[in-house]
Formats: C-alpha cells, sequence, structure tokens
C-alpha cells in the first residue's frame, strides 16, 4: 500500500466545491423563500386596492396580483419543498392564482395568503425573527442615514425627495396601515424593496441591522403618542420574557393585542413592547438570548409543533450558552457541565417526546440554572492576569492539537530524501491557516454573526474530514514500519510521492488541520474580550502570544530529539499517536454535529466528560470512538498478521 499524497488534492477540492456550492444554493433558496413571504403579504395588503366585491377597481393594480400572485407559484416550485407539505403549498398556491383570476374576495385571499406563509415557514424552517432583541437606538441612527430624506423625520411620508413620488412613500404613523404590517413584514420590505417603487432593497444591510431598522420604524407612531416614559419601562421590563421575541417581531399590533388583551393593560404592554428595547447588560448578555430561545421552545412544545421546538431548544444552547462556556469554566467548571446537562434535558426530552409537563419543568430547570449562570457573571469583568491565562490556555489547548500532527508530519517527512522541497508546503498550509485566523480576528464582527448551528456544522465537518486522513495516514504509518529494506522503500515509494503538485496535498492537510483550531479560538477570545475589564484588552494578546511561545519550544523540543528516534521506531510511535488523535477529533466532529441538530443525541444519566480527549456523554459520540478504534486495532492486527506471514516465508 503506497502513500497516495497526490490523491489529497485531487479529491479535497471536490469537497470544498460541494460545500461551496451547497452555501451558495442555500443562499438562494434563502433569498427566494424571503421573495415569497414578501410577495404574498404585499399580495394580501393590495389585493384590497385593485378588487372590491368581484370588480376591478385599479387595472394597473389587478395586473400586478395576477403577476405576483404567478411569480409566487414559480418560487415555490424552484425551492423544493418537502414532499409531504410541498404538493398541499402548490395546490394552494394554484388556487390563489385561480382566487386573482376569478376576483375573489378579499378575506378569501389574505387567508389563503396567511395559511400558505405560515406552512412554508414550517415547511423550509425559515428564520423570521432576529437572534436577540433589536437595537432601536441603533435602528434610529440607519432610519436617519437611508430613510428620512424619503419617510421624513417624524416617519409621516413627507421628507424632502416624497415630492411627486408615485405611490407616496409609507406614512409610518398611519395607524389604519402600521396596525396591520408586522416588524417581519418591515424587515423583509428593507432587504428586498418593493418592485415598482422608489423603494429600494437595501442589500447593504446587515441582518441585524435590518431588524434595527424595522422595529425602530415600528415604534414611531407610538412615540408620537404621549407617554408615561418611567411607568411604561416598567411595564416593559415585567412583559420582557412573558413574550416571546418570535411573537413581538411576527406578529402586527392588531394580532399581538390579541395576545395581550385588547384592554387598557393590553394596550399598554403592546406599546412598551414596541418603543423599549432591553437596556444594559439585559440586551448584551446571550444568556438573555438563551432564555428567550427556551420560551419559544416551550410555547413551540405546547402548540405541538416539535420540529420548530427542536431548533429553538438547540438555538438557546448554541446562541445563548455557548458564547459564555469559557468564562462559567473559569469560575466553575463543575457548574458549566451542570448547566450543559441541563440544556441537553431539554433536548432529549423533546427528541423522546414527552409530554409538555415533563419538558416545562425540564425547561424550568434549566431556567433556574442560567439564572444562577447569571449571578455568577454578574459584575465580574475579567482582570488582566486571569484574562492573560485564558486566552494562554485557550490558544495552547486548541494549538496543541494541531502541533502534534504538523510536527509529526514534519518529523517523517524528514527521513524522505526530497524533506527540502516539501517542508515549504507544510509550512505554508499552517502559516495560511495562522493568517486567516488572525484576518478572522480582525473581522471576529461578522464570524461572530455566523449562527451557532453553522458554526458547530463547520467544525463537525472539519474533524471528520481531519479523521478520514488520519487514520489513513496512521494505518500506513503502521503497515510500513515493518519494512526490510526501509533505506529503499524510503528512497523509491515515498520520495516518488514528494514531487511538483503532488505535494499540494501536504500543504492542504497542513492548513485544515490549523484553520479549525483557528476558527474555535476566535470565538473563544471574542467572548473574553466581551468579559474583560476596559484598558487591560492588551492582556488578551499577550496571553496568545505566550501560547505561541510555548508551542513553539515544544516544536523545537520534539524536532531536536525526534531525531534520535530510529525512523521505523518513529513510524510505529506516530502511527499510535496519529490513532489517538483520529479518535479524539471524531468524538468532537460528532459532538459538534449533534450540537447543529444533524444527529440525534442520546444522552447517558452522568455526565462524565472529557473534552480535551474527545468525551462526551452521549451513546453516538462514545460509539463513533468505539466503532473508529475497533476498525483501525482490526485493520493493524491484519497488517501485523500479513507482515509475520511475509517474514516466515
Amino acid at each position: 500500500m503506497r502513500l497516495q499524497l497526490h490523491s489529497i488534492p485531487v479529491y479535497f477540492p471536490y469537497i470544498f466545491i460541494f460545500f461551496a456550492s451547497f452555501q451558495v444554493s442555500a443562499k438562494e433558496k434563502n433569498t427566494n423563500i424571503q421573495s415569497i413571504i414578501h410577495l404574498l403579504d404585499y399580495l394580501s395588503k393590495d389585493y384590497p386596492m385593485a378588487v372590491r366585491d368581484g370588480e376591478i377597481i385599479d387595472k394597473a393594480e389587478y395586473a400586478e396580483m395576477q403577476e405576483f400572485s404567478l411569480k409566487i407559484f414559480n418560487l415555490a416550485k424552484a425551492i423544493n419543498l418537502p414532499s409531504e407539505s410541498g404538493q398541499s403549498i402548490l395546490s394552494d398556491l394554484n388556487d390563489l392564482k385561480t382566487f386573482v383570476k376569478n376576483k375573489a374576495s378579499s378575506k378569501k385571499i389574505k387567508d389563503l395568503t396567511e395559511k400558505v406563509k405560515w406552512a412554508i415557514i414550517k415547511a423550509t424552517g425559515y428564520e423570521v425573527a432576529p437572534l436577540n432583541w433589536p437595537d432601536k437606538a441603533n435602528g434610529q441612527s440607519l432610519y436617519l442615514q437611508n430613510c428620512v430624506q424619503c419617510h421624513g423625520a417624524t416617519g409621516d411620508g413627507n421628507g424632502n425627495l416624497a415630492v411627486g413620488l408615485k405611490p407616496a412613500p409609507a406614512n409610518f404613523l398611519n395607524d389604519s396601515l402600521m396596525t396591520d404590517l408586522s416588524p417581519f413584514e418591515a424587515y423583509n420590505t428593507i432587504k428586498l424593496g418593493v418592485e415598482g417603487t422608489a423603494m429600494r432593497a437595501f442589500t447593504e444591510l446587515t441582518d441585524k441591522e435590518a431588524w434595527d431598522l424595522a422595529f425602530y420604524a415600528k415604534s414611531l407612531r407610538f412615540q408620537k403618542q404621549k407617554i408615561d416614559s418611567v411607568s411604561l419601562k416598567k411595564t416593559f421590563d415585567q412583559e420582557y420574557g412573558n413574550t416571546s421575541l418570535k411573537d413581538v417581531a411576527t406578529l402586527s399590533d392588531n394580532e399581538l393585542l390579541n395576545k395581550l388583551g385588547s384592554d387598557i393593560p393590553g394596550q399598554k404592554k403592546l406599546k412598551a413592547l414596541r418603543i423599549f428595547s432591553p437596556s444594559g447588560k439585559l440586551s448584551q448578555s446571550s444568556l438573555t438570548i438563551a432564555r428567550d430561545y427556551l420560551h419559544q421552545t416551550l410555547n413551540s412544545y405546547k402548540n405541538g409543533n416539535k420540529d420548530e421546538a427542536r431548533q429553538n431548544a438547540l438555538a438557546a444552547y448554541l446562541e445563548g450558552i455557548e458564547p459564555v462556556e469559557v468564562r462559567l469554566k473559569a469560575n466553575d467548571p463543575e457548574f458549566t457541565s451542570h448547566l450543559e446537562q441541563k440544556m441537553m434535558d431539554v433536548r432529549q426530552g423533546i427528541e423522546k417526546g414527552e409530554n409538555s409537563s415533563e419538558v416545562e419543568n425540564k425547561i424550568n430547570s434549566a431556567l433556574s440554572t442560567i439564572d444562577r449562570a447569571e449571578k455568577m457573571m454578574k459584575d465580574e469583568k475579567l482582570n488582566y492576569w486571569l484574562s492573560f491565562f485564558l486566552a494562554a490556555s485557550i490558544m495552547l489547548r486548541e494549538g496543541l492539537e494541531a502541533f502534534l500532527i504538523i510536527a509529526l508530519i514534519l518529523a517523517l517527512i524528514r527521513s524522505t530524501p526530497r524533506a527540502k522541497k516539501a517542508l515549504p508546503y507544510i509550512h505554508g498550509g499552517w502559516i495560511t491557516a495562522i493568517l486567516m485566523g488572525v484576518a478572522g480576528w480582525l473581522l471576529s464582527d461578522w464570524v461572530i454573526n455566523i449562527s451557532g448551528k453553522n458554526r458547530e456544522i463547520m467544525e463537525g465537518m472539519i474533524s471528520l474530514i481531519a479523521v478520514i486522513v488520519l487514520a489513513f495516514v496512521g494505518f500506513w504509518l503502521h503497515n510500513h514500519s515493518h519494512s526490510k529494506k526501509w533505506k529503499e522503500f524510503i528512497e523509491k515509494k515515498v520520495g516518488a510521492q514528494l514531487n511538483g503538485e503532488k505535494m499540494f496535498g501536504l500543504a492542504f492537510f497542513s492548513f485544515m488541520v490549523v484553520f479549525r483550531e483557528a476558527f474555535e479560538s476566535i470565538l473563544f477570545l471574542q467572548a473574553i474580550g466581551l468579559e474583560t475589564q476596559s484598558g487591560v484588552q492588551s492582556s488578551i494578546g499577550f496571553g496568545v502570544l505566550a501560547a505561541f511561545a510555548l508551542i513553539g519550544l515544544l516544536a523545537v523540543l520534539f524536532l531536536k530529539y525526534s531525531k534520535k528516534i530510529p525512523v521505523r521506531q518513529l513510524f510505529r510511535y506516530s502511527s499510535w499517536i496519529i490513532t489517538l488523535l483520529a479518535v479524539i477529533l471524531i468524538g468532537k466532529g460528532v459532538h459538534a454535529i449533534q450540537e447543529a441538530g444533524w444527529i440525534s443525541v442520546t444522552g447517558f444519566s452522568n455526565s462524565f466528560k472529557i473534552d480535551w480527549l474527545g468525551i462526551y456523554p452521549t451513546l453516538e459520540s462514545q460509539m463513533s470512538q468505539l466503532v473508529l478504534l475497533g476498525v483501525l486495532m482490526l485493520l493493524y492486527y491484519l497488517s501485523n498478521y500479513r507482515n509475520r506471514i511475509i517474514k516466515i516465508n
């Protein structure tokens, strides 16, 4: 069996092309879903201006309604809806075309568009709410930069550029218009624009900025009213947490009043939710996000929507708990494991289909544990030496795995006759990964905004790809540690592979091993930065440098003393070390994909966990490690047996 180094660059580009095309198609699909939802809302609201009592009252509007109903149907066909619900949705959209053609009543159109909209959202899992509460102060700033020219300073639609525009800019103070408009609809309008009007698509705004702006626009009509800000803020603080962010984002004022109550207290709650955002630490704490998602989880589960409950429970952990894990572990590692277990209990309860009261008890237990976590973190900013220690320990933990693999590769390649030619490729791979890590740190706001689910999928897939390569390399090393004519083998078999474009496989593998750790380090270091006292942020940089210095020292010592080990022995020892790393990485990879919700979670009653060994308290992650270890042990046994036979003969 030869080490086919050239096969690595042949296959891995296809893997990357696959994932890249997957990302592009996913983004395009999301855009199509957003367009469908936007057009359904637009058609529902504008249809009464085109048709009344079965008669066309505006030919241009009616032609637009026909055009949009056809466009919605074609877009829905293009997004490959799930087979179970897809046929029903397409049938309803076909009925919508017929209703428009037959000039059906506005009520029929509205009822059908609402039904189809939520069926599509449920079938596709499309996100209809922001991850955390929008910042209305930032929304106001964005409004002054982008909207005031047409919509006016107060939102009355009388901006300097509004004169002569047909249709006129929306008047955000118009009660009849705004009571039926949800922030989600405003968000879609901001992101997609309105065809045939002066309202362009603000594609340059991030999702967060679009939500900030949408929530601010919705607040304008309430701000013109006389309010008791102190009393109203108190109402908001009381209502916050009782009403889910998803409801506030997706329901119109009239729909939200139906939930809050249409009496005076209900009106006050509505006004408070539209005007205020959580302030100070409340709006910044990811633990608040965890609470929001857990409340949404319970509501979804009680309403019989298990899939949505599962997604919300995952988001509660990934977006709410994971960002502060480093800080919590610094204070109390045992408590942090306890909190993780509570969050897993919620997810398992949903997976098992437990009754609502049992799931509610688990959610309440998790919420209680989150309260303890918040008290633990409250007003405790990290000092210089603690943030230095945390940053250094993170870089050591993340860097040692990558270092060990790269160091082994270097030690093994050193034994080949063309080592000097191979070294630039290996060094180029890991240096490129570190440079990309530095760039990622500079763009850390963008990295942090990648959803927790996608982060886990990325980390998990990189880990599993690395496992495949490591398992192959480990077996190859073990197999050839028995070679009789070692010098001849090295020169003819290995040396022949180290030429020209074939060495790009070394560079690529070197890059992959380091990039995974660099990406994960950015997330953890960013979390430390948010919790470090102002004025001592340099401690993070010095901690990282200290970790690099220690890893560099270990590299020098390893390479120096590994020269004294005979090559055959080096291959044998390396095969066992690489096998151990493969077992660790498959545990971590499966665990990451479990956290992303791609693989089911079957937990054990105990919470035994050794993170650095990739051991987690789930059946799937431990079984994957045992299966991989068993397969490799079997291969090693067969290799030894074959070599013994050859030796006898």
